[in-house]
């Protein structure tokens, strides 16, 4: 399997694993100056960018194997692991089956698991989506999906951040979510018991702005990860890593550190 990716600087080691949908989520955390003296790295999981294609529909349990043998060949030992939305699920799951590869988890906004208000809402972008991309519209189900989960200004954020070629690229990427990542997504399976497998340090992260699933999600894994601070960056919704990634970047290096989050506690 051929695996994209990108790698800087010297230190404890920093992954950033992006979430579905398309690639380059992390890309613009990866230069961000709170995360000199790190090494960090920013690999494209396979199906997306210059990655090889899975050879079947991958379970997330693949991907976490994927990243696995990267870390692997890297040499980086134990790893902080920085996911968002369906990387958070990944990084999960390689906590579980390789505990020697993760030092900690960064965790921003879990898409699982999944509660009452995100089950009540899925239908009102999961569903039709899917039934765009199952047509054959992929650029109509990203439109779909994103709005859903980021808000009407997801465009003009990738945009900013991406430019035109960068979006086109997305569109392009988000086929393989909605044929493979998203039904593995929905079979995934993670509860109570798995998370009290999970005994490394986690940091959950979530935005005073995002849809209220993503909180709902993000309270449920602190009431079950045996070792686990949440904090909420004010101003910043699903599309922090694009909108916010200084903030992101700060928050990372200051739990690497080991110094307390620069940022409120969640209240409530």
């Amino acid at each position: 399997m051929r695996l994209e990716y990108d790698e800087r600087g010297q230190g404890p080691a920093i992954c950033l694993v992006h979430a579905g949908v398309f690639s380059a989520w992390f890309s613009p955390m990866f230069d961000e100056p709170a995360l000199d003296g790190f090494r960090v790295i920013r690999p494209v999981r396979p199906g997306y960018g210059r990655s090889g294609p899975p050879a079947e529909t991958a379970s997330l349990r693949a991907h976490a194997e994927q990243c696995a043998e990267l870390l692997g060949e890297l040499g980086t030992g134990g790893a902080y692991w920085v996911g968002h939305s369906s990387s958070c699920c990944i990084g999960l799951q390689l906590a579980l089956d390789h505990p020697e590869l993760v030092e900690g988890l960064i965790l921003f906004e879990t898409a699982k698991p999944s509660g009452p208000i995100r089950e009540a809402n899925a239908g009102t972008y999961v569903a039709p989506a899917m039934t765009a991309a199952g047509n054959g519209d992929v650029s109509r189900a990203f439109d779909i999906f994103l709005r859903g989960v980021g808000g009407e200004h997801y465009r003009s954020a990738l945009l900013r951040r991406l430019g035109e070629a960068g979006l086109t690229e997305a569109e392009d990427e988000a086929a393989y979510f909605f044929a493979d990542e998203l039904p593995a997504i929905a079979a995934w399976q993670f509860g109570e018991a798995e998370a009290a497998r999970v005994t490394k340090p986690t940091l959950l992260v979530d935005g005073a702005r995002s849809r209220p699933w993503f909180a709902e999600n993000m309270a449920q894994l602190a009431a079950w990860l045996p070792d686990s601070t949440s904090v909420t960056l004010e101003g910043c919704d699903h599309l922090a890593p694009l909108t916010h990634p200084a903030e992101l970047a700060e928050v990372t290096a200051a739990f690497v550190r080991r110094d307390r989050p620069a940022v409120a506690p969640r209240t409530g």
